[in-house]
């Protein structure tokens, strides 16, 4: 799995955004369960092409989604405009570290969905991206953050070689998307440089599209993220391995984190 934070704002990536990750279900009820409360309201941030958002809008529910990305935004925008009775939901552009988005009131719960927390790379950036989203908390409002647990294949991998990453299909044609990727690990700043190969293949199993798409990563590890969340005023009230809410432990490959804002 990849970031969808694009501060390109390229119009390619974003098509290819929109398509990957369209079915993927098991989060999107969590982040409903959390959002439950009556008068509640989502700061929602790394909304890519809305795939989360449009799910919390057909709920009824009120959020605020920020993307640094023009072109994803108008993809969200355009799903919400589709549906027959959203909740209210607003749009900022915004980096994250900056996370300057267009509202004077106060948030019960932000999220940090799709891994758009790793797209910050480096210790600082992150702690300023902690303050500023503090800022826009209730007292005692929640934060939710999923992020990748750091994957020796992919730190020992060679960086020479490009590697095959997953196959996705394709409604829109009845092919598929073949995904590769070569990495390179920066084991001083724990920062992954990923050159990432798509193929748009036909149901007949030819290329018809080609993109290539430069991303960056950081990896945090399990206490580091801990004490980055205490020192920027949140107190941790979960860490789970899944949005099934299983506990962490060795064997899982995510971690979510769940913490309140201190008063």
């Amino acid at each position: 799995m990849f970031h969808m934070v694009d501060e390109q704002e390229s119009p390619a990536w974003a098509r290819v955004c929109d398509l990957v990750f369209q079915d993927r279900r098991d989060d999107v009820g969590y982040y409903l369960e959390q959002a439950s409360p009556k008068g509640s309201s989502v700061l929602e941030i790394g909304c890519s092409t809305g795939r989360i958002t449009e799910f919390l809008a057909d709920f009824g529910k009120e959020v605020h989604a920020v993307d640094p990305s023009a072109e994803m935004i108008e993809i969200a925008r355009n799903k919400i405009e589709k549906l027959s009775n959203p909740g209210q939901v607003l749009f900022s552009q915004t980096t994250l570290p900056e996370l300057n988005i267009i509202s004077d009131r106060k948030f019960s719960l932000a999220i940090v969905p799709s891994l758009a927390f790793m797209s910050i790379l480096s210790s600082e950036e992150q702690q300023k991206f902690l303050h500023n989203l503090r800022r826009y908390l209730n007292p005692g409002g929640k934060l939710v953050l999923e992020m990748n647990v750091p994957d020796p294949d992919i730190i020992l991998g060679d960086p020479a070689t490009l590697y095959h990453l997953m196959d996705v299909d394709n409604e829109e044609d009845g092919g598929k998307l073949v995904f590769y990727h070569q990495r390179y690990y920066d084991d001083y700043e724990q920062i992954v440089e990923t050159k990432i190969v798509v193929e748009f293949v036909d149901a007949q199993g030819i290329v018809r599209e080609k993109i290539v798409h430069d991303l960056s990563f950081r990896y945090t590890f399990r206490w580091e993220m801990y004490h980055l969340l205490r020192i920027c005023g949140f107190e941790i009230l979960s860490l789970q391995g899944d949005f099934d809410g299983n506990p962490f432990n060795a064997e899982c490959e995510r971690m979510i984190w769940v913490a309140g804002a201190r008063s």
